[in-house]
């Protein structure tokens, strides 16, 4: 809950700053910027006691960190590069034979189209659109046993899936801009479970931090 009361303190701080935005042209420029947010939003955290040890299991809070790219082909068509992941999972056994640590993440890289609305012009700071992406989730798992050897086990999977999902951009002046989306993830199951799962489809929010630069259209 606190990584959430945060991303809302952010957007609300964004909204203020773009009252005092002036409007600027993007067409036939880039942006290249930080991404952060939350997907799937699901905390667990289980710790249990029995006669064999102690199990402790950390589930994924939702938090997501990445990078994106965007170039303007038009005033209101953008090409998106996005590159995101999470840490999923992480579970720790200890027992008579030793320590079993494993962790799991999962990453997505994306490429799409940003389609912003009609009323987003050069002669507004405030742009909304739609977008669509598509592209490979990548999952990574690793455990690593210690007893009497140490011994790690490795394993990777990959899915096809997209992103649907619809924001806002707020240019804040010629070289910086903000802004906030909602989406959806959807990908097919991998062959085998990461971080106790085959599939991570499911909602997303999104506050991004960009810097501007190229030329553009005078």
């Amino acid at each position: 809950m606190t990584t959430v009361k945060l991303l809302i303190t952010a957007s609300m701080v964004m909204l203020i700053f773009v009252a005092a935005t002036s409007a600027q042209s993007l067409e036939n420029r880039h942006q290249i910027g930080l991404r952060l947010g939350m997907w799937n939003m699901v905390t667990d955290v289980r710790t249990s006691v029995n006669t064999d040890g102690v199990s402790t299991s950390v589930g994924s809070n939702g938090f997501i960190g990445g990078v994106g790219y965007n170039y303007w082909l038009k005033e209101n068509v953008a090409l998106d590069i996005s590159v995101g992941g999470m840490m999923t999972d992480v579970d720790t056994d200890i027992d008579f034979t030793g320590v079993s640590t494993s962790t799991a993440t999962i990453g997505q890289l994306l490429f799409g189209v940003k389609y912003y609305l009609p009323v987003s012009t050069s002669a507004t700071s405030v742009r909304p659109y739609a977008m669509l992406g598509v592209g490979p989730y990548i999952g990574e798992q690793t455990e690593t046993k210690i007893g009497t050897t140490v011994a790690v086990e490795s394993a990777s999977e990959y899915a096809l899936g997209g992103k649907l999902a619809a924001g806002v951009d707020f240019p804040l002046s010629r070289h910086f801009m903000v802004g906030v989306a909602a989406g959806y993830n959807f990908m097919n199951d991998f062959d085998q479970p990461i971080g106790g799962s085959d599939n991570y489809s499911g909602p997303e929010f999104l506050i991004g931090f960009g810097y501007l630069f190229g030329s553009g259209v005078n």
